[in-house]
């Protein structure tokens, strides 16, 4: 893999990790500063069910907030999910960085 590839794939997963750690978890949906965003999910608002990955989000705010068991709460994959992209921050480090770069 490029080294151009591995700056984005550990700048994505950092910014997606600053940016769980920054929003504001509700049991509503999520914000910042006081300002709640829209819920996104096409399939509820065309439905009105819950999708296999409604509360993924939210559970990936609530673990960037240190609220794990709220997060397993939301949706049990996405402690999951967020521990997967925290790990990609120091392996493309060690992939960039590393001794056998």
């Amino acid at each position: 893999m490029s080294r151009s590839n591995q700056w984005l794939l550990g700048g994505g997963a950092l910014l997606v990790l600053l940016l769980s750690a920054l929003l504001d978890p509700s049991a509503q949906g999520v914000g910042l500063m006081g300002w709640e965003f829209p819920p996104l999910c096409t399939w509820r608002r065309l439905t009105g069910w819950r999708c296999p990955g409604c509360g993924l989000t939210r559970s990936f705010v609530y673990m960037g907030n240190g609220q794990w068991l709220e997060a397993f709460r939301m949706h049990w994959l996405g402690p999951v999910g967020w521990g997967l992209v925290a790990v990609q921050v120091p392996f493309r480090a060690w992939k960039l960085f590393g001794p056998n770069r």
